[in-house]
């Protein structure tokens, strides 16, 4: 990638989206640790990352027609998802300790 080359307003405006959508699921876990099982819904959590995941594969597919269509470079394209791929992983992550703390495991359906 030559310096010059950098993500398109529609691709930061995605990576924003993401990171919103990443700080929700973090702020829904600290809440968790501040109440008591009782009073916390675990389903919060499961739905951001069910949306995370969501807007993960719908940026995927957004981004490979993208590339085809010549709108970023290919190099743009996979930093771009790999950015994207970390914030799904840090969902993941999520789910796993709000499993762990709840003593529940998410329902795939």
């Amino acid at each position: 990638m030559t310096s010059k080359e950098d993500f398109t307003a529609e691709q930061y405006e995605h990576i924003h989206q993401m990171f919103e959508l990443t700080d929700d699921a973090l702020t829904q876990m600290n809440y968790m640790f501040s109440h008591t099982r009782n009073n916390v819904d675990a389903n919060r959590s499961f739905n951001i990352e069910n949306e995370i995941n969501n807007y993960r594969n719908q940026l995927k597919k957004e981004n490979i027609m993208d590339i085809e269509d010549n709108k970023y470079t290919y190099g743009i394209g996979t930093m771009y998802m790999d950015i994207i791929q970390e914030c799904e992983k840090l969902g993941d992550y999520v789910v796993n300790v709000v499993e762990a703390r709840m003593g529940t495991k998410q329902q795939i359906a």
